[in-house]
């Protein structure tokens, strides 16, 4: 396969490789800054003048290339022709300057004495594996891709036993639309090295697309298939085989894999618990479970043993409250069970994420606060870091508001704040105690904190706080009352504290007393949470749809269509609409935060169909 460059694309190239003059050894007098003058601006006639002389006092290969390209920009390729003769007898491994001959040759029509310096260049190769990397590359460079094959494939030849350029040689076979040898050369790396891994799997996870290249999809598989079976003890294809089945998300397949991989090596379900953490953050939720299964069996002494427990029973929490409907009576025995595998395994550091999540499915979905806050108690009681405490803090916070205690939830709230000032946690902190100034109606100071995690480096703390500032700064003002941004933010209250059927009636108080206020949108979008809330789908859509048909050029509109598009697509499953809805987000706000997840979810619906 013969590629020919372009006059100004091997220029280019050349420009790239060369040292400007007056760099190293040579010393940097007027007449070099002149030539580089003149050459930078293009004005070659100019700089030959100063690099003739430059070259034949010093014999710089600098020189040289510069006074070559200055012939070469004038097209005065005889003259270059007997230049690059002449430095290549002066110094016959000079390797550029036999590429400069060749391009000259190119230019003028002699491809065949082009490709004559080229096979030399492959045929007089030595057995140096920096050498034949720089010729190899330098054929790449040059577009030059079947000469840089031979060269590597000659280079393999001659070091036997060493390194074999394999990554070369598949980056090579993947330009040249050969993706079976590329393939085989990323795995013959595995060979070299099976430190290699990582680095093979990344190179395979940009040359293949495994959703829309199913044919290089099943060289990868049957390569890989052969190669455990001749080589059955060898674990790195065992792992490959694994992350090929993650790349497919057949993730049933990775699991049994894994399984395989864990018994042959006694891992005791470390390579089980890493596959079931992908599965279930991509919810497979049955292939987690079963993976989280699998590691329980293996009983307590293995050291993931209470991680499985613990992730098992966040995914039946999962599958109870965000894809179905679900009973007080589901609940309450989901709770249970988390008692029982806290009393099973103890209270101790380790089971302190059981211990969280039962603290929230007591405050937060079972009306039980007491309860909630007494597990949060016991919690901060245990040997655990400042971190740990300082979130333990944040939760019994959020349980205080719940129980209607917001000045001890501010308290609590400030302490973390002031522990964790430039952290993340301080920030959450700090928004949650700029809220309870909110509810109490100390707007200006609860907007000045707000203002100020406008800066926070969390995005979505920041998308909050500017919300809230926002709903603020255009609301108050306005009327010579604060009434209906005190009447919004108790019904705020009353929705934090799952009081649902008290704030939907005063939301619909403030409609009733205040109907052209700016609050409007803002009404409508609550009530649309609290509907969601509840798992009436429909009706919170309804809500949803009139922010964006009413109020489509203001801040909550694609909030609204990220809301109605995640109700189509997990609590309906209505894939055409939730695609429709990312959609919108994707061509009618452009700059929404929510962009990349409605991209991702789109790209994702429209190769499923």
């Amino acid at each position: 396969m013969l590629i020919r460059f372009s006059n100004s694309c091997l220029i280019s190239l050349f420009l790239l490789l060369i040292v400007p003059a007056g760099v190293g050894a040579q010393p940097v007098d007027n007449d070099t800054k002149l030539a580089a003058y003149y050459f930078d601006k293009g004005e070659f006639a100019k700089a030959e003048v100063y690099y003739e002389k430059l070259y034949k006092q010093y014999k710089s290969k600098n020189y040289f290339d510069r006074y070559f390209m200055c012939l070469f920009y004038q097209q005065r390729y005889d003259e270059c022709e007997v230049l690059a003769e002449k430095q290549i007898k002066r110094d016959p491994y000079d390797i550029d300057s036999k590429f400069l001959l060749a391009m000259v040759y190119e230019e003028t029509d002699r491809q065949k004495e082009a490709d004559a310096i080229y096979q030399g260049l492959v045929d007089n190769l030595e057995p140096v594996q920096t050498r034949i990397d720089y010729l190899g590359n330098s054929f790449k460079q040059r577009g030059k891709l079947d000469f840089a094959l031979q060269t590597y494939l000659k280079g393999k030849d001659q070091l036997k036993g060493g390194y074999s350029f394999q990554l070369e040689l598949a980056d090579l076979y993947g330009q040249l639309n050969e993706p079976e040898k590329m393939i085989e050369e990323y795995l013959n790396l595995l060979d070299y090295s099976p430190s290699y891994l990582k680095t093979v799997q990344t190179y395979l996870a940009r040359v293949i697309d495994f959703a829309e290249e199913p044919a290089k999809t099943e060289m990868l598989r049957v390569n890989l298939l052969e190669r455990i079976q001749k080589h059955p003890d060898s674990d790195y294809y065992s792992e490959m085989l694994i992350w090929f089945y993650l790349q497919k998300k057949e993730f049933s397949g990775a699991v049994i894999q894994a399984k395989a991989l864990d018994k042959r090596n006694d891992l005791k379900g470390k390579k089980v618990y890493e596959v079931a953490q992908i599965c279930q953050l991509n919810k497979a939720y049955d292939a987690a479970n079963k993976a989280y299964q699998y590691i329980m069996e293996l009983g307590k002494t293995s050291p993931y043993y209470n991680m499985a427990v613990e992730a098992g029973l966040k995914i039946e929490f999962t599958l109870l409250t965000e894809q179905s409907a679900y009973s007080e009576t589901d609940l309450a025995a989901l709770a249970l069970r988390y008692e029982n595998a806290i009393v099973t395994l103890g209270k101790t550091p380790q089971t302190l994420g059981l211990m969280i999540q039962s603290a929230k499915i007591y405050a937060f979905y079972l009306n039980d606060p007491v309860k909630a806050e007494a597990v949060v108690k016991e919690a901060l009681t245990l040997q655990i870091n400042t971190r740990q405490r300082a979130e333990l803090k944040v939760l019994l916070g959020d349980i205080y508001v719940v129980s209607d205690r917001i000045w001890d939830a501010s308290l609590l709230y400030m302490q973390v704040e002031k522990d964790f000032s430039e952290d993340v946690i301080g920030h959450e902190a700090k928004y949650k105690n700029a809220r309870v100034f909110y509810y109490e109606g100390e707007f200006e100071y609860a907007k000045a904190q707000l203002d100020v995690l406008k800066a926070s480096t969390s995005k979505l703390i920041a998308n909050d706080a500017m919300q809230l500032s926002l709903l603020l700064q255009d609301n108050l003002g306005i009327d010579t009352t604060k009434a209906p941004v005190q009447l919004f933010a108790n019904a705020d209250l009353l929705i934090q504290q799952n009081r649902y059927n008290e704030a939907l009636a005063l939301l619909d108080s403030i409609t009733k007393t205040y109907p052209f206020h700016n609050l409007a949108d803002e009404v409508l979008f609550r009530k649309g949470e609290i509907y969601e809330h509840t798992h009436n789908w429909e009706k919170a859509i309804e809500f949803y749809l009139q922010v964006y048909d009413t109020y489509g050029h203001d801040i909550l509109a694609d909030d609204a269509v990220i809301r109605i598009a995640r109700i189509y697509d997990y609590r309906l499953n209505d894939k055409a609409k939730a695609a429709e809805f990312y959609r919108k987000i994707l061509f009618e706000f452009s700059a929404s935060l929510h962009g990349a997840e409605a991209r991702e979810r789109f790209t994702e619906i429209q190769q499923a169909q």
